[in-house]
């Protein structure tokens, strides 16, 4: 749920993602995990392009500052692959369908099993320049709730 965003102005929406974590990934600080996403986006004015959706997959790395028992605080960092199903967005020309997806932010994972985790985080869409446009989705601020099954 983004908390503040920034371009395109007045946008809202969500993302929703699921993640996979091998064992062989998992280190004394470090953790290595998978993510696929989709978001939904739109803008609240009178634009002729509200909405648009994106399909991402990226690593996700994530640094544990501490741990305890029943908590632990942790860094983020991800750069994937994104498809955008429009080019455009509000006035905003994005360029082209594909872009990379970046995060980067803090969290706490807390319960018994630590299965429920809380983080705020950057998250930010754009081609790279790899095309002539390349306006970006930047959310500076988005709150994650998430809960692992297993």
């Amino acid at each position: 749920m983004p908390i503040v965003t920034k371009d395109p102005q007045f946008l809202d929406g969500y993302r929703a993602s699921v993640w996979y974590q091998p064992e062989k990934f998992l280190y004394k600080r470090f953790r290595l995990l998978f993510d696929t996403s989709f978001s939904h986006w739109w803008v609240s004015n009178n634009s002729p392009n509200k909405s648009i959706n994106i399909y991402s997959a990226s690593p996700v790395l994530q640094y544990y500052l501490i741990q305890k028992h029943f908590f632990s605080y942790f860094l983020i960092v991800s750069i994937g692959l994104s498809y955008l199903t429009k080019t455009h967005l509000d006035h905003q020309n994005l360029g082209m369908h594909f872009a990379f997806q970046d995060q980067v932010g803090f969290g706490i994972h807390f319960g018994v099993k630590k299965s429920f985790t809380m983080s705020l985080t950057a998250l930010h869409y754009s081609n790279g320049s790899l095309c002539k446009m390349n306006a970006g989705i930047t959310v500076p601020l988005m709150l994650n709730v998430e809960y692992a099954f297993a």
